[in-house]
This record gives structure tokens, sequence and C-alpha cells, in this order.
């Protein structure tokens, strides 16, 4: 959210209208969701769609902190995009990166799993534009993919698109994928330290291991229920099994927070239904998949009952 709070403000718009209110200057996290509307409300609010790729291009160093810092030390590309991969949590704990290489070609993919992958096109512009502008201030001359996939449609006017991606650029993909040549990836980059990456990987290590260890137990839940929900109506016991505690052990500690599992589950769809249909191109019947109903007649009830209307109704 740094990067994007400089973005408005240089524009002149009240942060207030696009932002969670609460949100700290300088650190904090929210829900993805959350990110989501935020993503929304800044194209509303700026009356540019493409104001992901705009944020992406305006970084400066030190956006995305201990993280960054490693990744900058790095001896090549290909180990930058793998301390991302390795280090995303810091910045998102519901997505990963992955890499993958086929005939000289790697591929770094931006997992979105479940709900994820409906995030709006703006944050998924955003995160690999500013993968871009790092790759960019790296090396002395520009290291372009490929190719790049893009998972939405094509706007009006792709030049920013090229600008950023180079020509390779593609919509309407399945996934959201760059993809560079091995040679390009594994070339010497002139201000890598393989020393004071060692010493930054230890202090990212660290910080992710703190950030891990300090979420709230309705936190983990959430995430945990997230990423299942399309599986069914998820189970404590189930959850309880992946997060290593006993179902009895994490009744408790929800209950310290001062809810349940139920109502950890209940205030995710909650918000999930709310965020997902607002988005025309996707059915109900898909929403109610998404959020693990069993059928499309019991959303439309607990949608009644959260917002007292019916979805997309009076």
């Amino acid at each position: 959210m740094r990067p994007l709070r400089r973005f408005l403000a240089a524009r002149g718009v009240d942060a207030s209208r696009v932002l969670p209110a609460g949100l700290p200057e300088a650190e904090g996290r929210i829900e993805l969701e959350a990110a989501a509307g935020v993503w929304r409300a800044a194209a509303a609010a700026v009356e540019d769609p493409l104001v992901g790729l705009r944020v992406a291009r305006e970084l400066v160093p030190g956006d995305f902190g201990a993280l960054e810092y490693a990744v900058r030390s790095s001896p090549t590309l290909r180990a930058a995009f793998e301390r991302v991969s390795r280090y995303h949590g810091l910045l998102n704990d519901r997505s990963r990166v992955m890499l993958s290489e086929s005939s000289g070609e790697v591929c770094i993919r931006y997992l979105r799993p479940g709900i994820e992958a409906r995030m709006p096109p703006p944050y998924i512009e955003f995160v690999l534009g500013s993968w871009m502008n790092i790759c960019l201030q790296l090396g002395d001359t520009p290291r372009m993919p490929s190719r790049v996939l893009l998972p939405h449609p094509a706007p009006t006017d792709t030049s920013l698109h090229r600008a950023v991606f180079g020509e390779g650029v593609r919509f309407g993909s399945e996934e959201a994928e760059l993809y560079f040549s091995a040679g390009v990836l594994d070339a010497p980059l002139p201000r890598g330290d393989a020393s004071l990456a060692s010493v930054l990987d230890r202090h990212v290590e660290q910080l992710l291991l703190q950030a891990r260890a300090t979420r709230p137990w309705s936190t983990r839940v959430g995430e945990d229920v997230a990423r299942q929900l399309a599986d069914g109506t998820p189970r404590l016991g189930q959850v309880a099994a992946r997060l290593g505690v006993s179902p009895r052990a994490l009744r408790r500690r929800l209950e310290k927070e001062g809810t349940t599992f139920a109502r950890v589950v209940d205030e995710l769809r909650r918000g999930l239904a709310l965020e997902l249909t607002r988005n025309p191109g996707v059915s109900l019947g898909e929403v109610a998949f998404l959020l693990g109903f069993s059928e499309p007649s019991a959303f439309h009830r607990a949608f009644r009952r959260w917002t007292g209307r019916t979805p997309r109704g009076g």
C-alpha cells in the first residue's frame, strides 16, 4: 500500500477514499479481500484502469523493505526471483511465486489459488509490473522477458503494457506469468553481492518467522479456510491438523481472540461474497461454488442473512 499511497498523494487524491481506515502510515497488513477493493477504488479514484502499472513504474528503492534489499543484492536475476519466491510470504501469505524451467526458458508464475485468482487486473499488473521495474533497475542494460501472460482481457490501448513488459505481452491466459530465457536470468548482475545477500537472507528469514508467529489465530484459520473453500464447507478438525494443533487447542485460541471457528468461516464467506458479487463476470453459481456452498440456494439464504437482500438484487 505504501507506493499506492504515494501515487495518490502526488495526484491530489485523498487516500482515505481508497485505503482502509486505520491503516498505519509505515507498516501494517490488510486482508486480501480488502486489497482487492483498494485497487478497484484506486482505479475509480484516478479514473484509470491501468493504475496498477502506473504505480509499479513509480516504485522507489526500499518500497518492499528487507525482502527487496535481499533481492537487489542477488548475483543474477534467477537468484533474485528465487528470493522473491522464498520470501513472498512477507508481502502476501495467500499467494505464491514459483519458478520452473523447460527448453531453456524459465517461467516465473504468480500462483493465486482459489479465491485469490479473482484479484482485479490492477492488482495483478502491479505485482508483475513491480517485478519488471526492479529487473530494469538491477542491470545496466534492460533484461526483458521473452513473453508475459496476463489473466484478463486486453484493454483497448496496450501501449503501456508493451512499454512495461515488452512486445511479448499476451492477455486472457489462465495464469499470470513472466518468461525469460535462461541466459538472461543467469547473466551476472553488476551490483550483485553474494556475501551481502547471505546476510540479508538470514534477516529476512527471521522476519518471516516473526510474521508467522505473531499472526492472530483467527487470521491463520481464515487464510487456511480461504484456500480450501471451493472443496466444500471446511471442518475445524481438518483446519486444526493443517495448522499443527489439536481441535481443542484451536477452539481455545479462537475463544481467547473473542471468536469461534464458525464465526471466522461465516465472516470470511460474507466478505468474499460481497467482493465476488461485484464482478458481473462471475456467475452466482460460480460464487456459490467458490465459497463452498453445496448448492446456490444455500448461498442465496446466507447472503440474505448477511445483507438483508439477494445477491445482485434488492
